[in-house]
């Protein structure tokens, strides 16, 4: 929400500045500017609503950024090139488009954003030069000092958007079992989609869930309850690939991401740590209890295009595991079905 209504201020004070700035010999360009940055916000905003891609906030970003650049090259087409490089106004919406982009906590946002910032503020001052070579108010000096400010607020920007995240994790860690929440989770989930998507590769989820948890939580008490997941959760950490995902989805239940593994390995390998779990001794009141584990195993792309759709399958996988008998993973129909051994 906070990103979003950044971005509407950007669009507001582009906007204005635009109208500000109209001059009769380049009001058709400024015009049209004004137009392209209504359109794109309200066209901002309807994708805002219905699409949520990793890739909408890096195109955002470019167009911003563009619109400014665009903006400062008007100046220089209408014989004005002191404002098109010394455009204060202006060029204080560059750092205004980093800062928006440092709160998505994405670094590589933020070290892109400040590339293109750089280039195309490159671009500009180069254009201004090669046809007014003797414009006394492009010092280099001067200019030099203006795209040091700019890297380096582009670097405080990466550093924010990583230590951001790093706090986030932080508070996103679930402080009984010590793995990821949910809501972090989701959120690295959608980077690991978006490599996924880059390098073809598969994405292969796992949703496990302890069986009869409650009837053990009755039986033995909270404490012992919470004694069980700490050990169990401290098992599935150990045993996963540093690649993996692993959070706590809630209550008993507990979700796996294995990047670059299909879903036959991936059953494999969540049957591996069904047996594993059930292994894990539960010591509580001088007697050593155990738990099985029902999961559902599904993977991206072949069970739907985004995680929803993935997680919808899988849950259901889980569903069949437990209307089976419990203790058994339940793959693909197409894929191993591992059971019970």
């Amino acid at each position: 929400m906070l990103v979003a209504a950044m971005r509407l201020a950007f669009i507001v004070v582009y906007a204005c500045l635009v109208v500000s700035y109209i001059s009769p010999q380049t009001r058709h360009l400024e015009l049209g500017l004004l137009a392209l940055a209504l359109f794109y916000g309200a066209g901002l905003f309807a994708v805002a609503l219905h699409l949520r891609r990793p890739w909408v906030s890096w195109v955002s970003t470019a167009v911003d950024v563009s619109l400014v650049s665009a903006s400062l090259v008007v100046f220089a087409l209408a014989g004005d090139p002191w404002s098109a490089v010394n455009n204060r106004t202006y060029f204080d919406l560059y750092f205004f488009i980093m800062a928006n982009g440092a709160l998505r906590y994405d670094w590589r946002l933020c070290a892109f954003t400040t590339a293109l910032v750089l280039a195309q503020y490159l671009g500009v001052t180069a254009y201004v030069r090669a046809h007014w070579p003797s414009l006394a108010t492009l010092d280099p000096f001067v200019h030099g000092v203006r795209l040091l400010t700019l890297a380096a607020a582009g670097v405080t920007s990466v550093a924010v958007a990583r230590w951001a995240r790093h706090l986030r994790l932080m508070v996103g860690t679930d402080h009984l079992t010590g793995l990821s929440q949910r809501r972090p989770f989701l959120e690295r989930i959608e980077e690991e989609l978006q490599r996924s998507q880059s390098s073809r590769a598969t994405l292969s989820i796992a949703l496990l869930d302890f069986d009869e948890f409650k009837k053990f939580n009755d039986t033995h008490g909270h404490m012992a309850g919470d004694l069980a997941l700490q050990l169990l959760a401290a098992r599935l950490r150990k045993s996963v690939r540093s690649s993996d995902l692993v959070a706590r989805f809630g209550g008993e239940e507990f979700v796996i991401a294995f990047p670059r593994m299909d879903v036959e390995r991936a059953v494999k390998r969540v049957d591996e740590l069904r047996q594993e779990l059930a292994s894990v001794p539960i010591p509580f009141g001088g007697t050593t209890q155990h738990l099985t584990v029902s999961a559902g195993v599904g993977s991206w792309p072949s069970d739907g295009e985004t995680f929803e759709k993935v997680l919808a399958a899988v849950d259901q996988r889980l569903y069949e595991a437990k209307a089976e008998g419990r203790n058994r993973i339940v793959g693909p129909r197409t894929h191993l079905r591992a059971v019970d051994g």
